[in-house]
């Protein structure tokens, strides 16, 4: 089997076999290999296996340092490990490694996620278009904002973004600071009714 690198970064390289993309090591480790830039190395079955097998684990090394700062999605998981490169099979492997030992768990990042962004007081469907954006089934979507975006959140968020929305347009005066506000906000996703009825609060 053919093994040729091509630098990814000034440690990092891309390990290719016969072609194909096989991932990422450090020169350090492909060195054992006496595998080198700009040279074609011709290994044994026994050593490919050993090198998929140091791929596979620097890979997962990377992985859970990606994990290890915040929450993360399945879908964001899976496009980190695309983006290193890494061959089909071990991609695979990790993802469902990760998934089996609970380090990633959609249902939990989601109620994470949403309360994070409630507390940015994010409306309804600023939430949803986020969700959807780190690739959330739509069906765990609606079903956590059920549970999660009660009623009194909702007004809450209301709230917080009518009175950020008073005193951006604080230089405008009655009816034409009201337009403003009702349009801003009814972009942004509220109900131009419930904007409009809360507004009157504020007279």
């Amino acid at each position: 089997m053919k093994i040729r690198i091509k630098s990814k970064t000034k440690t990092i390289f891309i390990v290719y076999a016969d072609s194909e993309i096989w991932g990422i090591l450090p020169l350090k480790i492909l060195q054992i290999f006496s595998i080198y830039p700009g040279k074609e190395t011709i290994i044994s079955k026994e050593q490919a296996k050993e090198l998929l097998l140091e791929i596979e684990k620097f890979a997962w090394d990377k992985l859970l340092n990606f994990l290890t700062y915040r929450e993360r999605s399945c879908g964001e998981e899976k496009s980190y490990l695309k983006q290193l490169p890494l061959k089909n099979s071990i991609y695979e492997k990790l993802v469902t490694k990760a998934i089996s030992a609970d380090f990633i768990n959609d249902r939990r990042f989601t109620e994470f996620y949403i309360e994070d962004l409630i507390e940015k007081s994010k409306n309804e469907k600023e939430i949803k278009q986020k969700l959807f954006e780190k690739h959330i089934p739509e069906v765990m979507i609606k079903s956590m904002l059920l549970e999660l975006f009660t009623p009194q959140k909702k007004e809450e968020v209301l709230i917080k973004n009518i009175e950020k929305a008073l005193a951006r347009f604080i230089r405008y005066k009655g009816r034409e600071r009201k337009e403003k506000i009702l349009n801003y906000l009814s972009r942004k996703g509220f109900s131009y009714g419930e904007v409009k009825e809360k507004l009157e609060e504020y007279k």
